[in-house]
Order: structure tokens, then sequence, then C-alpha cells
């Protein structure tokens, strides 16, 4: 995969993805955009994820910005649902006693740009939403399972970091239930 500053590049220049690769990790996060699709600010996108990272325990964390076809194919390989989502987290070994890397968060742009379209978001808000929402689970959350823990822990991020809304929050009785992957 390689890393653009270019929203519509899907640049293979090796060379100089390298130097690109390294600045980012030197930040403790990746953004990688995968996708044509979407166009975003992807520098303000960029800042917000190193705002969240210089808070965790292991900084380090990649995200990466991807089509409904593409997250639809990791959906079914490892949760077994043939349809595109808008998030999911897998989780960096958690047997290791230092833990320097979270792991790796899987967005849809396109599932984004609807959902930021339905709650009056802009696409870059939403794409942040998304991040911690990953990286909540890349730490071990599971709002399915916690009666409650991960909605405070995000509601609680949300306003440090200076979001307008958080995922699990907006969710409605009759809405259909987000699913996430936690491994």
């Amino acid at each position: 995969m390689s890393s653009s500053s270019n929203p519509d590049s899907d640049d293979h220049d090796n060379s100089s993805l390298s130097n690109r690769t390294a600045l980012k990790m030197s930040e403790g996060v990746l953004l990688l955009n995968r996708q044509r699709a979407e166009r975003a600010d992807w520098d303000e996108i960029r800042g917000f994820l190193h705002r969240l990272s210089s808070r965790m325990p292991a900084p380090g964390f990649t995200v990466c910005v991807l089509s409904d076809a593409a997250i639809r194919r990791f959906n079914r390989r490892f949760r077994g649902l043939d349809k595109a989502t808008d998030v999911l987290s897998f989780p960096a070994d958690e047997h290791r006693e230092e833990l320097e890397y979270l792991g790796d968060i899987l967005i849809s742009a396109e599932t984004a740009r609807q959902n930021a379209r339905r709650f009056g978001l802009r696409l870059e808000e939403e794409i942040e939403l998304l991040s911690l929402h990953g990286v909540l689970h890349l730490l071990g959350h599971d709002h399915e399972r916690d009666d409650g823990e991960m909605a405070r822990l995000e509601r609680s991020w949300s306003k440090r970091l200076g979001l307008p809304q958080n995922l699990t929050g907006r969710a409605k009785p009759d809405a259909p239930k987000r699913r996430r992957l936690s491994r």
C-alpha cells in the first residue's frame, strides 16, 4: 500500500513511498488513502490522528481508507459478512509485553460519506469518529459486550478531541446496530 498527500493518487512509486512512510511512522500513525471515489482534507485527518496517537499508551497505528468493494472483501474474509461496513479494526498481537503498535483500522470512504450526510457531518469528521472508534477497539474495548464502557470512553474522548458526536452515542434504538471487528 502507499501513502499519498494527493487524494486522487494511486501512487506506486516505492522510492518516494519509503520517505513518506518513515515520516508518518515517526509521528506514531500512518494514514493510507487507497481509494479514489471520495475527496477529503487528508492533512486535517492526519492532524487529528496525530493528536489522537499522542494520547495513546502505544501511539502507533495505521488507518487505511478504502472503497466499499475493498472493505467488503475484508469483512467477508474476517467476519463472514458479505457486505460493506464503515470500519474494521485489527489489533496487533496482544500477547506482547510492551505494545508499541496498536494495529490497523480500515475505513470505507464511501460508507463514511453516506454516514456523514445522514448525520450532518463533513467527511473528515466522520473519518475522525470512525478512527477513534477503531482505536478503542484496538485497545481491547467492545461495545457489544462491555455494558456501555466503550460508549462512555468514546463520549469522553470525543469531547476531549473536539469531535461533534461520538459513534456509539448517535445510534438510535430503532437504527440497525453497527457491527465492528474486534479480534
